[in-house]
């Protein structure tokens, strides 16, 4: 399996830009498959600098309905027609952060919800033999506050609750690897979630939503050392970033040492 990284908030690429947002081409024997599409076109132009044709992709998985990481959706459809997307059925739903008192739109635009190439997904769905889908995610261990992440309940502004995101296990010769875009109900859980679904998980890749761009602040940093704890007492090796930001993956890693690696825009990884 071999993973490219198309978008994330910082670069290691000379060719790449950053960019907040994710964006991953993960390559298998049967597929071509990407992963978000980060907030922009900047994915396209990325993924031409790291020799990926994405017209050539054949499936795209949407983590969640937040532009960060389905903004290119409509530059993904320019340039890519045969495709299956597939997004979860709330993904199109009105999503909002608090900021400065104000709630700011952060979802898809609802005009592409109708898209022919789009699949909606439940809480489970097997595409084939490599690839699943799941967001069945029940367990609230060590979970980010999330505060400013806001959804709509008839014309009431509520918390989110994230039933918009869903998780991605690719299987390939013998091993799975688990995605998670943001993982808003907690990287622990996820894993464990997945775990329940497939019995030979061997990696994660993703941002846990540890650090709040427009607050600039970070969970606490317990919360942060227990995780890792917890992280590192599985036996999966982790690649983060993101969301995860750079002062929390510093903290992690003092814990998890080389079971935990940052992604950055231009990285390739052989699993």
């Amino acid at each position: 399996m071999k993973i490219k990284i198309l978008v994330e908030n910082t670069s290691n690429h000379p060719s790449c830009k950053a960019q907040h947002g994710l964006s991953i081409y993960i390559q298998t024997e049967k597929h071509k498959i990407l992963l978000d599409v980060g907030s922009s076109d900047l994915f396209l132009k990325n993924a031409r600098a790291l020799d990926v044709d994405i017209s050539e992709v054949d499936t795209l998985v949407i983590s969640h309905g937040h532009y960060d990481h389905g903004g290119g959706l409509r530059d993904f459809f320019s340039h890519n027609q045969k495709a299956n997307v597939y997004l979860g059925e709330k993904a199109f739903e009105p999503h909002y952060i608090s900021t400065m008192g104000f709630k700011i739109p952060i979802g898809l635009k609802h005009d592409l919800s109708d898209n022919s190439q789009i699949i909606y997904t439940a809480e489970q769905y097997r595409i084939d033999d490599e690839i699943f889908l799941f967001a069945d995610v029940k367990e609230k261990k060590l979970l980010s506050t999330c505060s400013k992440l806001y959804m709509k309940d008839q014309h009431r502004f509520v918390r989110d609750n994230f039933t918009h995101e869903q998780n991605l296990i690719i299987t390939e010769k013998g091993r799975s690897v688990l995605f998670s875009g943001c993982s808003h109900r907690g990287i622990l859980n996820i894993v464990n979630t997945a775990n329940k679904h497939v019995d030979n998980l061997t990696a994660c890749l993703g941002g846990f939503h540890l650090y709040n761009p427009p607050t600039r602040k970070y969970e606490g940093k317990i919360l942060i050392q227990e995780l890792a704890q917890e992280l590192n007492n599985t036996e999966l090796r982790y690649f983060t970033g993101h969301c995860t930001g750079i002062k929390a993956f510093d903290t992690m890693q003092k814990i998890m040492g080389n079971k935990l690696t940052y992604l950055s825009t231009g990285n390739v990884i052989e699993i």
